[in-house]
């Protein structure tokens, strides 16, 4: 089948799951459209998807689960029969019903999901494990999807005859309620309001970010990552007597898997 252009809607309050994206976009070599739709404020954003568009659905992996925030923002696409790709970002423990889920949604939506994969990114939280990933070797596995992709897409005749993927994962979904660290601003803050402009839950005030609205705030970790002055962090000894077990447990390298 001919595909007009790539489009790609990805969650990445850590900025990994949105460097992958790009990366698996531009492999592909289409005209891409990009919608970051991190921000609270962007999430007005509706995608229309033609049957000879591809749309690429990318987001981190929370407790083996898409967050709530990908699920909401797919009830604003509309897709006629389009060929879908799924892409979850995990930290190298497991990424558990999280295809599985996502399949099932967008088919829900009247996408056909033609190929997946599970890439592993630096933990969000726990920071000592799967250090500097995705790396050299993850980023041409990266390519490599997407050439799989462009083969498979060149063969279809008639997207209706292909088969439903066998993707990994469980229904009823393992459930998930959150973690209950949560990160908040320190001396060095200077209120630059980096962490406010970027929190995907506006839970952090404008007057004061080195506070955060914990009955909000989801531990994406977003505020750490774009903080200038690594000022915000999670409680130093709680997150370091998790930390110890958890590299302990999974610190050891995974390699992505790739469905097509």
């Amino acid at each position: 089948m001919e595909i007009s252009k790539s489009k790609s809607v990805f969650f990445s309050p850590a900025r990994k799951t949105g460097d992958i994206t790009s990366l698996f976009v531009s492999s592909l070599g289409y005209e891409a459209e990009k919608y970051n739709i991190t921000s609270y404020k962007k999430r007005d954003t509706a995608v229309n998807f033609s049957s000879n568009d591809l749309a690429v659905f990318a987001y981190p992996v929370y407790g083996g689960r898409v967050p709530d925030i990908m699920i909401k923002q797919l009830e604003k696409m509309k897709s006629n029969n389009t060929p879908a790709v799924i892409i979850a970002v995990y930290g190298n423990r497991a990424y558990e019903d999280a295809l599985l889920e996502m399949q099932n949604i967008l088919s829900e939506k009247g996408f056909i999901v033609i190929a997946a994969a599970a890439f592993i990114a630096n933990h969000s939280i726990m920071t000592e494990v799967a250090v500097n990933r995705p790396d050299a070797q993850d980023n041409e596995k990266i390519k490599e999807f997407a050439e799989r992709v462009k083969n498979k897409l060149k063969n279809i005749e008639n997207i209706l005859d292909i088969e439903k993927l066998n993707l990994p994962g469980d229904f009823p979904y393992r459930e998930y309620n959150g973690i209950p660290l949560k990160p908040t601003g320190d001396s060095k803050c200077t209120t630059c309001g980096a962490c406010v402009q970027n929190c995907p839950v506006n839970a952090i005030p404008a007057e004061n970010p080195r506070k955060t609205d914990k009955t909000k705030c989801i531990t994406c970790m977003g505020c750490a990552a774009i903080c200038p002055q690594g000022a915000r962090h999670l409680n130093k000894i709680l997150h370091f007597l998790s930390e110890i077990p958890f590299k302990k447990k999974y610190g050891a390298r995974k390699e992505p898997d790739i469905f097509v």
